[in-house]
């Protein structure tokens, strides 16, 4: 059975506060977008496999996708044996949640075959043991709201869709190393989600939401790779109507009316054309 596994943007990331247990606690509005991993899984009788078109994606049993398997199988006690193969498109490393869109996918997908044998409270416990991304993803929402350590998941409710320019450069970010070179001084206080989740009941959403992008991690990107300073002004430059750094990045992203994206991204792709294996993608709500 075929499974997709859409990629997210963060339109908006607050740190708070470092927690006692090592991670940050932060508040995010997730999206999530017509960029996907493909993910096939079937039950078998020899012992399952996993696999992955990418060479360079941990699959074996350590892995985030083995652990994700062994974690369903002792919550629900199948003793279904699956082989998975996962067909990636999301960059890797690139602040989109590829990787934790393919655990939920993979949870969800190994729920069904076996079932249902687990509530999806259940699924956003073991979720939220993979990664803090991952429960967003089981939600199955277009947007929500992330708190904690942005695994405490509210619906926003809306019927928005708004369209996307991505820019990924050939390289990865840490997201772990991002973290780590936060500074309070770094952080605001004056910011409040309030008013981003606020902005999905205007009329024109894609205008109120281009004002109230924000991500406190973007300052300590770009002073590591002052590259993408280029990245977010062409972007702008481009007709974009707001411009950020999705997640921990390198992936910046701008929001454009639907009858300009087209036009705006043939004029990134000649912009960048010099540079080797970046990505101009045009996405939108999924």
């Amino acid at each position: 059975m075929d499974f997709i596994a859409p990629a997210k943007l963060n339109l908006y990331l607050q740190v708070i506060h470092k927690r006692d247990d090592g991670y940050h606690e932060i508040e995010t509005v997730f999206e999530r977008i017509s960029l996907y991993d493909k993910i096939s899984i079937e039950v078998v009788n020899s012992s399952g496999k996993i696999a992955c078109n990418d060479p360079g994606i941990f699959v074996n049993g350590g892995s985030l996708m083995g652990r994700t398997v062994s974690l369903f199988t002792k919550a629900s006690g199948s003793e279904l044996n699956f082989d998975i193969f996962v067909e990636k498109h999301i960059p890797v490393g690139a602040g989109l949640g590829g990787g934790s869109s393919d655990v939920a996918t993979i949870l969800m997908g190994l729920n069904k075959l076996a079932g249902n044998p687990l509530e999806k409270d259940e699924l956003f416990d073991i979720g939220s043991k993979l990664g803090a991304d991952v429960p967003f993803f089981i939600s199955e929402n277009s947007f929500g709201q992330g708190k904690g350590r942005g695994d405490i998941i509210r619906h926003i409710n809306t019927k928005a869709k708004l369209w996307h320019i991505l820019v990924n450069p050939a390289f990865e970010v840490s997201t772990k190393d991002v973290y780590g070179k936060i500074f309070p001084f770094d952080l605001t206080k004056e910011r409040s989600i309030d008013r981003m989740v606020s902005t999905f009941s205007d009329r024109d959403i894609a205008e109120a939401i281009s004002k109230n992008l924000y991500n406190d991690l973007q300052l300590i990107v770009l002073r590591d790779f002052p590259v993408l300073k280029k990245v977010l002004l062409e972007l702008k430059n481009s007709g974009a109507k707001g411009v950020l750094l999705s997640g921990s990045g390198p992936t910046c992203f701008g929001v454009y009316d639907e009858k300009n994206v087209e036009k705006a991204a043939e004029r990134l792709r000649k912009v960048f054309s010099e540079e080797n294996k970046w990505k101009i993608l045009v996405t939108h709500t999924y």
